[in-house]
This record gives C-alpha cells, sequence and structure tokens, in this order.
C-alpha cells in the first residue's frame, strides 16, 4: 500500500474542525471510545509516525498512521451506545524479522456502561476478530537460510485496559489483551504509561509495550505528542 492516501488523509486534518458532542468533551483525550478530531507525533525505535483521526458527527471518525519505515495503519470507528467498534487494518514487523499485516474488526466496551462503578478507574474491554498474515525469513534443517516463509491465521483475541487520573494533569495506564487463532497462533499483548496534558486539548505521553505472538516479539518504548481540535 502506497503511503500518499495515508498521507493525504492526515493533512487534511490540520484543516478539519468537526462539531464534538458535549459528551464526548467530557471524556478524557486517553478514553478509547472518544470520538474527536486530533492528531499526534510519536518517537519509537528510532523513528517517527504521524498519526490522526477525523471526527465526522458525535459518533464516526477515521484513523491512520504512518512512520518513516513504511509502517502504516488505517481505521474507520462508530460509536454505538455500550461500545465502540473499529475496523483496521496495518502492517507491523517484528525483531524475528517476520512482517506482519492484520486485518481487524473489535472495539472497546467501558464497563461502567454496563453498570460496573469503579470510581475514577476507568475499565474497558478490548475485543475482537483478526485476520493476521506474516512474511520473513525462516532457518531449518531442511531449508536454505533466509527462505520466505507465508504464515497466516485467523483469531479473536479480548482483554482488559485500565484508565485512571493521577491528579489534574496526569493519567496513568496500563492494559493488555490474549489472542488465540487458527494453525496454533496465539500471542500477548502488555502496555502501560502515562499522560501529561499540557492544556486541555495538548498532550504528551510515555508508554512501554511488549508483543509476543507466533510471528515473533516486539518491545517499544514511545513519546508522543497529540493535539486535539
Amino acid at each position: 500500500m502506497s503511503d500518499r492516501p495515508v498521507l493525504a488523509l492526515l493533512l487534511c486534518l490540520a484543516a478539519t474542525t468537526a462539531p464534538v458532542h458535549a459528551a464526548e468533551e467530557e471524556k478524557s483525550s486517553d478514553d478509547p471510545t472518544k470520538i474527536a478530531t486530533k492528531v499526534g507525533i510519536t518517537r519509537a525505535s528510532d523513528e517517527f509516525s504521524l498519526s490522526g483521526s477525523v471526527a465526522v458527527g458525535p459518533k464516526l471518525k477515521f484513523n491512520a498512521r504512518v512512520s518513516e519505515s513504511g509502517l502504516w495503519s488505517v481505521g474507520a470507528s462508530y460509536l454505538f451506545p455500550v461500545a465502540i467498534l473499529t475496523f483496521s487494518a496495518g502492517k507491523s514487523h517484528f525483531d524475528s524479522g517476520v512482517e506482519q499485516t492484520r486485518y481487524s474488526l473489535g472495539g472497546f466496551v467501558p464497563l461502567s456502561q454496563i453498570g460496573l462503578k469503579t470510581g475514577k478507574l476507568q475499565m474497558f474491554v478490548p475485543f475482537g476478530y483478526s485476520y493476521t498474515k506474516g512474511h520473513g525469513p525462516v532457518s531449518d534443517i531442511d531449508q536454505s537460510d533466509g527462505l520466505p516463509i507465508a504464515l497466516s491465521s485467523n483469531s479473536g483475541y479480548a482483554g482488559l485496559f485500565l484508565l485512571r487520573p493521577l491528579g489534574p494533569k496526569l493519567t496513568a495506564m496500563a492494559g493488555g489483551n490474549v489472542t488465540r487463532g487458527t494453525h496454533d497462533f496465539s500471542g500477548v499483548a502488555l502496555g502501560g504509561g502515562l499522560s501529561y496534558h499540557l492544556t486541555r486539548r495538548d498532550t504528551v505521553g510515555a508508554n512501554i509495550s511488549y508483543v509476543d505472538n507466533s510471528f515473533g516479539t516486539s518491545q517499544k518504548l514511545r513519546f508522543s505528542y497529540r493535539h486535539e481540535f
């Protein structure tokens, strides 16, 4: 996939300011169910990536991300009364040299929406289905070193994401999910971090993530800035 359509969408963010519903304004900028137009830049693994979302009304937004090395993701999210549903497609790579392309349909359920009272701690259940395809070199006694191999799997995932304000400007977050799929595919993803709200619309953050699945492992420390329109 060419980076040009992704970059074109991101460039539109600077000129696009969609109306925001009052209920969305009350949500934290870290809330994964918030529908808002925003743009951000992230530094991870010695490269930068640009990301953003364009809100179209109070329930729909389009999302995109592209990195210096050509990794990308695009998608759209729709807010329902008890959950947000997201379709996404993207490419990533692992320490083993495997490149993974993933198509996913899933979302987040805020547990407060189903009656669970947790005080200042916000709890969300991420869930979904994904089709994953990987391609990369392998080394085997019966094959030549570096022979490319293709792997694919249909899988489901579920987990838990936690969000808690530590003060008027500081927020902590942590989460993880597990994946199980066809062809013995399995995986786990863990992450956590802090965000600091410079203003009501400007946020800086730092987080660390760890992914370990049948295609390989990936560990990243990220520093980010984002602006909400």
